[in-house]
């Protein structure tokens, strides 16, 4: 069976096929037009009327297109990538600070509004060549940038996602930082700016606030046991050293520092002290499972030396000391420098650690003895802990501890400890602890914290991220500050730290219903402050990733940053008194490109300080506030359907089977969480999102909401036009809905049908047909095409009724356009399907394998139907070595032998040639096109 006319690989071709048949649905509902192209892109592979290699350089050209429009997206986002446009707007909020007066300006800059977080979410997909391309693209696009595009969209990436690693990510979390310290000094220098002109007479007296930098890259261990606690410290020392020798610099930089002797001797001090910190990085970098190269280590590092610089204050007191007494460009420049100390202490960032609520418990359960996991939320544990901790005498601990302990738990309390003694000991610490459920983790954190001594630098912060915790987290902290012990902790800080985690609450309950859900728990929590205390802030880190699906606004910086936090709760804040401090995360490599330049990173920065300094608008007319009857029905009946989609069985099978192969590897940390749940639950939120990025389904966001309130569709429909907030939560959806395609989906299912392959079969030449009928009997007994057929009828009936309520909005695209805008899409997942069924053919045509090599044909087809095909390509290649030209080992041989010299008959050089060259071939294309599929998503996963 072949094409009389093979199918044009253009762009302009192809899309003109997929409107043909899409024509035909009026006369045949059962047509597909993704899979009519797979189907005859296929044919014309298997004819020879084209190649592997043709149908991934057109594949090629529509990942450059698409990685090109999400360039001009994140232009638009990035001020067309010109800081002083950002800054414009910031000079303009600085200014209208100032009109107020010295004491409201002082405010404004002064006070602690939270800042940026950069994490290690696996999300590098894209090589770090690509991304640099990227963010040359977005800065000055041209026919030069295009071009390397292009080159590095067609060089093979599989290199790249196997040479990923934590050091790797290390490494570009540190030039992200880099870029973002630029950003920082930026605005230092704006605000000192606007204030000198403003109050000439009283500006030196200021101390601006630099939104913070924070990082957890390294420090991590919420599902890891990878990272040893030695390389934490490496990492954090490596920081140490680079960071002090950028202080030096900046005040060797400094016109006329280098005469005024306190700073110059600053400057040397710094540089000593940089010197040291690397060497005692190099130490700890050495195998310290050897206890002698520890214990050298150790040594070294707490002899505590007199250039050695402990505390930051050591620096600022100079300055404090210097400021008073030099000229005002070189003051400015001194203060804007302090602010730049204060802000990041010791380090190129603040530390996040970060540990699982399970860690903390088996502490609690172990070596304390006290049950947590009761109805009553742990009362018992949490009435003993907090007794516990309010008698807690701090215990010295010292290298050897953290090297014989073995509760991860401990560990990281003893390293907190370890580092404010001989590294940073003026730096606040984040302690976070994932899938917080029970107040009593908290309380047994804080008995930690206080046995270890480091309660007063450690904010201790649990992550409400699971249905449970997004349902009881107001009642969680309301318990907690009913006791005594806790209170007077959080005043000792000064704030309460929480964090909302919008990967995996979206993951769990769709990621709509959980914006509404943390919204809620934001503010029960600053509610429950307000009512307990006056003089505590509330600080919320909103965990989230670069995509729809991850809680990420597609649009500007501004409706971004409102969407996490939404002006309802700031203004609500507002109301009670409470003062609100506000983090964000930018996670892994697609979060970085936000700081991949400094140009880029003063754009991103801006925009966040433009928020910081601006007030929220009025929201007491947003009838999503007041309608709360319609609003609530409306939550409910969302997460019950995404609850009833994530347990059917149907939807694990479709995450499980063929389609974790179309995820790459993009990060050092595993995909799939060890031990505890199967199915849908043990798969990580940025591979679960991921998965139904690559089946062309981001259900969890554009999902559920043609099935809530049916009988009120009216009502809803009345809302979301007059509601600024509904509205937006609605236009979040249909940015996900845009791409959607069901078609996309049920083209994998006849990937998989064993009917089609028979039928194949059937109109096949002999040669051709046995191949065919391998594949049929690989799939007779699969229930994958079965499985993915149900959830997209399931997904229809949804979609459907979404549709139709799209229909009656005021600002929605119609249907054909966003048909027109999936063109692309659809062109990209029917070249994969082709690239699939080649492989399967290819496989299908291996001949018999000996018995001794522990598989057989079978085998090997199952493992290229669950797209494991690199794999496959590894075990043929040992199976069936390639010939070697060369005979050295056996000249020395006196016996005369085969006539024939030639080292074909000795290999299997046809197989290469003719299966697994092509199957490798194959594989590298699928690669790319699993890259090029996350564009239009804005993001990997």
């Amino acid at each position: 069976m072949t094409n009389a006319n093979p199918t044009p690989l253009t762009l302009a071709a192809v899309q003109d096929f997929l409107r043909a048949q899409s024509t035909r649905i009026a006369v045949d509902p059962m047509t597909n037009s993704v899979f009519a192209l797979a189907q005859s892109l296929f044919q014309d592979v298997e004819a020879g009327k084209a190649s592997v290699a043709e149908l991934a350089k057109f594949a090629g050209d529509l990942h450059l297109t698409m990685i090109e429009e999400r360039a001009d997206r994140f232009r638009e986002q990035h001020y067309d990538a010109a800081p002083k446009a950002g800054w414009s707007l910031v000079r303009a909020a600085l200014d209208a600070l100032a009109r107020k007066g010295l004491d409201a300006f002082r405010t404004g800059i002064e006070q602690n509004t939270g800042g940026i977080v950069f994490t290690a979410h696996p999300t590098f997909a894209l090589s770090r060549a690509l991304r640099q391309a990227f963010t040359a693209h977005v800065t000055r696009p041209n026919k030069s940038s295009r071009a390397t595009l292009l080159k590095h969209i067609r060089e093979d990436g599989r290199p790249w996602t196997k040479s990923i690693n934590l050091v790797g990510e290390h490494d570009e979390v540190q030039d992200a930082l880099l870029n973002a310290a630029g950003a920082q000094q930026a605005y230092a220098a704006l605000v000192l700016d606007v204030a000198r002109k403003a109050f000439p007479d009283d500006w030196r007296g200021l101390r601006p606030y630099l939104p913070t930098l924070a990082s957890w890259v390294g420090y991590d261990l919420d599902g890891r046991t990878d990272i040893h606690w030695s390389q934490s410290l490496t990492f954090r020392l490596r920081e140490k050293a680079a960071q002090l020798g950028r202080y030096a610099d900046r005040l060797e930089a400094m016109s006329g520092a280098s005469k005024i002797a306190v700073l110059a001797r600053l400057t040397v001090r710094l540089r000593g002290a940089a010197g040291d910190a690397e060497s005692d990085a190099a130490r700890f970098a050495e195998d310290l499972t050897d206890p002698e190269k520890l214990v050298e280590a150790a040594n070294a590092l707490t002899s505590h030396s007199k250039r050695m610089v402990l505390d930051a204050t050591e620096i600022t007191t100079v300055l404090d000391d210097a400021i008073p007494t030099v000229d005002d460009s070189l003051a400015a420049e001194l203060i804007a420098f302090r602010a730049e100390v204060e802000s990041l202490q010791l380090g190129t960032a603040r530390i996040h650690l970060r540990v699982n609520a399970a860690q903390v418990r088996t502490v609690i359960n172990r070596d304390l003895g006290l049950e947590t996991e009761d109805r009553e939320l742990g009362r018992l544990a949490l009435a003993q802990l907090s007794q516990k901790a309010r008698q807690s005498k701090p215990v010295q601990v010292n290298f050897a501890d953290l090297f014989l302990e073995q509760s991860t738990a401990r560990r990281q309390f003893m390293m907190c400890a370890q580092i404010l003694k001989h590294i940073d000991s003026g730096s606040v610490i984040r302690f976070l602890i994932a899938e917080s459920e029970n107040p009593a983790t908290v309380m047994g954190a804080l008995y930690l914290a206080r046995q270890y001594g480091v309660a007063e630098k450690l904010d201790i912060s649990p992550l409400f991220e699971t249905p449970e915790a997004l349902e009881t987290g107001g009642r969680f902290i309301e318990r907690l500050l009913e006791e005594p012990e806790f209170l007077r902790y959080i005043k000792e800080r000064g704030y309460l730290s929480i964090q909302l985690g919008f990967s995996d609450a979206g993951r769990f309950i769709g990621q709509v219903a959980a914006d509404m859900a943390i919204e809620r728990i934001h503010n029960l929590i600053a509610r429950a402050l307000a009512a307990k205390t006056d003089d505590v802030a509330l600080l919320i880190f909103n965990t989230h990733g670069e995509s729809m699906g991850r809680g990420a606004w597609p649009g500007s910086f501004g409706q971004r940053f409102d969407h996490v936090l939404t002006p309802w709760t700031r203004n609500g804040a507002r109301t009670r008194n409470l003062r609100l401090m506000h983090e964000v995360s930018f996670q892994g490599g697609d979060g970085f490109l936000h700081f991949a330049s400094l140009p880029i990173a003063e754009t991103t920065y801006a925009a966040w300080c433009h928020r910081a300094l601006s007030d929220p608008p009025d929201t007491s007319k947003d009838p999503f506030y007041t309608r709360t009857d319609l609003v609530w029905d409306f939550y409910r009946a969302l997460r019950a359907w995404h609850e009833r989609l994530f347990v059917n069985p149907d939807y694990g099978r479709l995450l499980g089977d063929f389609s974790a192969g179309l995820v790459v590897k993009a990060g050092s940390r595993q995909k799939r969480r060890t031990g505890g749940p199967t199915g849908p639950r043990a798969l990580r939120a940025i591979s679960h999102n991921a998965t139904l990025q690559q089946l062309g389904i981001p259900a969890n966001t554009a999902s559920g909401i043609g099935s809530s309130l049916q009988r009120e569709n009216d009502r809803l429909v009345e809302l979301i036009n007059a509601s600024p907030r509904m509205h937006g939560l609605i236009l979040l959806a249909l940015r996900a809905r845009v791409v959607t395609s069901l078609p996309a989906l049920r083209a994998y299912a006849n990937v998989f049908d064993p009917s089609v392959w028979i039928a194949h079969a059937r109109l096949a030449e002999p040669d051709k047909a046995a191949a065919y009928r391998s594949v049929y009997y690989g799939l007779r007994d699969d229930e994958t095409a079965v499985s993915i057929n149900r959830i997209a009828n399931f997904l229809s009936i949804d979609l459907g009724r979404f549709d139709r309520l799209l229909a009656r909005l005021d600002d929605a695209p119609s249907a054909e356009e966003r048909h027109e805008g999936r063109l692309d899409l659809h062109a990209l997942h029917a070249i994969r399907q082709a690239l699939m069924m080649r492989a399967f053919t290819l496989v299908g045509r291996l001949p018999r394998i000996s018995q001794r090599h522990d598989t057989d044909a079978r085998d090997l087809l199952r493992m290229v139907l669950d797209m494991r095909i690199a794999e496959t390509v590894a075990l043929l290649v040992e199976i069936f070595p390639r010939a070697s030209d060369e005979e050295t080992p056996f000249k020395a041989l006196t016996e005369s032998g085969s006539e024939t010299k030639s080292a074909a008959s000795y290999g299997y050089d046809n197989i290469h040639r003719d299966i697994i060259g092509p199957l490798d071939e194959i594989d590298r294309a699928l690669h790319g096109i699993s890259l090029a599929i996350t564009h239009p998503y804005g993001a990997f996963g």
